[in-house]
């Protein structure tokens, strides 16, 4: 059982990225006021050391580790050894450092991805019964097995240490303070830069595929109180899937982002690749602690569009 209270030391670790702003908020509001949001020259987590001799000295009582290196469906494919490399590097360092100072530690939350399920799926929607039965998807090897590997060191952890955990599986996530890159960046801000990009040049919107890839896609405001609510239970799950099992074709996306946009043209690019053809998700378990999502999909990306339009010479690339 995990004993958390306002006075914990609380890490979260990506703490500048959408989900890691959404999650410091949420506690900062809830009255948790320990909170340690390194950047990364307070805390590198690719340098075992440094990362050790922060630990040491700052003694959290809860770790949320969210930082990655992430990329969307084309920079997957073209950085699968960087993906697999560096995650691997990042989380053994963490884990690494935890593993020598866990005295202090009760909880680590690990955020892994759905894109670590094996592939072919055995049954859709996807449950967290099937997560070991295999390899991931090819497109997205290197980052997958990478995320997949951290819960290795979570159960060591959890019986020589004693250290309760959640390894939340995430599905797609979207929303403010994301990273913006329509080449290798994930779908949704990948459309939202397209199509602000072509608003402005009186172009239609280009979309990869032919839209009728099915995916479930998840607010970071959603996101970010489902980790919560992991933390704070009486008895955390181990293995979460964490969506809003709502899942929509690509070309629903597109559609509402080009009508935010006011652009009357898409144009579907069957020569791109697409990936996956259906991947949905189920959260029976994550609903059984008390998460129901709350941001609606057409208004989170209504919402969105208009936030990147006011902050996009500002935001992430």
């Amino acid at each position: 059982m995990n004993n958390i209270t306002k006075s914990s030391k609380i890490l979260v670790t990506g703490a500048r990225g959408g989900l890691g702003v959404a999650i410091t908020r949420s506690l900062f509001n809830r009255g948790y006021k320990k909170l340690l949001t390194p950047s990364r020259k307070e805390l590198n987590l690719l340098d075992q050391n440094k990362t050790s001799a922060y630990f040491k000295k700052e003694k959290p009582n809860a770790v949320i580790h969210l930082a990655s290196i992430v990329f969307g469906l084309q920079g997957n494919i073209d950085n699968q050894m960087h993906s697999a490399l560096g995650n691997t590097l990042i989380n053994s360092n963490l884990f690494y450092a935890i593993n020598l100072n866990s005295s202090s530690i009760q909880y680590i939350f690990f955020a892994g991805t759905v894109a670590s399920y094996p592939y072919p799926y055995n049954s859709l929607p996807l449950k967290e019964g099937d997560f070991f039965n295999g390899l991931p998807h090819q497109g997205e090897f290197g980052y997958a097995m990478a995320k997949k590997h951290a819960y290795t060191y979570l159960k060591i952890l959890s019986e020589t240490k004693f250290i309760n955990y959640t390894y939340g599986i995430f599905t797609n996530l979207y929303g403010e303070n994301d990273r913006f890159d329509q080449v290798s960046g994930h779908v949704i801000p990948s459309l939202i830069v397209k199509a602000f990009n072509a608003k402005q040049e009186h172009q239609p919107l280009d979309v990869w595929g032919d839209g009728s890839a099915i995916r479930d896609f998840l607010h970071f405001e959603d996101a970010s109180e489902a980790s919560i609510k992991c933390m704070l239970s009486a008895s955390p799950p181990r293995l979460v899937n964490i969506s809003s099992n709502a899942p929509v074709k690509i070309k629903y996306i597109a559609t509402i982002i080009a009508k935010e946009a006011k652009i009357k043209e898409i144009k579907f690019l069957n020569d791109k690749p697409t990936g996956i053809p259906v991947r949905m998700i189920d959260n029976n378990i994550i609903t059984s602690i008390g998460f129901k999502p709350k941001v609606d999909l057409s208004t989170g990306l209504k919402n969105l569009y208009h936030w990147y339009s006011k902050e996009n010479l500002r935001c992430r690339k």
